[in-house]
């Protein structure tokens, strides 16, 4: 699920680059979740009326991490790509998994081990190969805006509702969790999207804005948030974040096959290195010390 959830979101990065001129951040994300919702209230409607004495228990924890989610680690994301470039993205989004670690150390004293360190340092470097195109220099010529310091406040709200989903009561499912971030997402996103239609620019209605709309509502909010929402209940923040090393390879790959890119050694080099790294960020703590997983 979570090789899925990573070959998903590198066409999300893929589609929002494309389409950065033509739609609008906030109405992206309100427009993708709506899109999303629309396809689990068949599915997890029901148990969201059962559950609802559950949800209204925690009604500002689930407001909480919605707004987290939404309009901030996904609006904001789309919003920085109005003035940054995806290589300049691409180097920031690395700060999320060790965002996520420091975050889990600092709110539940859940570390990791020595081994899982290193893996952290290999895949990050993987990644650095393949924007750098395996040269340091082209790091050093970087020059960050605005829009690299809005994508580390996403990284940072992507990061932090990783690692509160472990807070999700048990008696709500993964299908219902999906369905209560995508409904207070879209309501907590609806000021924003409306500001942003009025002031900026709305939602073109073109036959290629509504098909990547609809992909991005289908396939990345619906299958893999799911999908990533599962491995993190499942593994745990710090692990599920290897995704962001998987999803950064599968969005070179992606380039390579469809934008007409040439395989060079540094991709090589790159997959190498981030191989290395998540198998090392899988391995559990030694004996002696309690797991994650087990804690779970």
């Amino acid at each position: 699920m979570l090789i899925l959830a990573a070959l998903i979101f590198a066409s999300n990065h893929v589609i929002s680059r494309h389409l950065n001129d033509v739609l609008p951040p906030f109405g992206t994300a309100f427009w993708r979740f709506a899109i999303g919702a629309l396809i689990m209230l068949p599915i997890a409607g029901r148990s969201f009326y059962q559950k609802w004495p559950v949800i209204r228990q925690n009604l500002w924890f689930f407001v909480f991490i919605s707004v987290l989610f939404v309009p901030l680690a996904n609006g904001i994301i789309y919003l920085s790509y109005q003035w940054t470039t995806a290589t300049n993205g691409g180097v920031v989004s690395t700060v999320q998994p060790a965002l996520t670690v420091a975050l889990s150390a600092l709110l539940f004293r859940d570390l990791i081990n020595r081994k899982q360190a290193a893996g952290l340092v290999f895949a990050t470097i993987g990644v650095l190969v393949i924007i750098s195109r395996g040269d340091i220099g082209n790091l050093l010529r970087l020059e960050f805006n605005i829009g690299d310091l809005t994508l580390v406040v996403a990284m940072f709200a992507g990061a932090l509702y990783n690692v509160l989903l472990r807070k999700v009561p048990t008696e709500i499912d993964v299908p219902l969790l999906l369905l209560i971030i995508q409904l207070f997402g879209v309501i907590t996103t609806l000021p924003i999207y409306l500001t942003e239609t009025l002031l900026f620019r709305p939602v073109p209605l073109t036959s290629e804005t509504v098909i990547a709309l609809i992909w991005l509502g289908v396939a990345v909010t619906t299958i893999a948030v799911g999908f990533h929402n599962a491995v993190i209940r499942k593994l745990g923040a710090n692990k599920a974040s290897m995704s962001n090393y998987i999803r950064a390879v599968f969005t070179a790959i992606i380039a390579i096959l469809f934008l007409g890119e040439s395989f060079e050694y540094y991709h090589a080099t790159a997959l190498i290195l981030v191989i290395a790294g998540v198998w090392l960020l899988s391995v559990e703590r030694s004996n002696g010390h309690e797991t994650l997983f087990k804690r779970l």
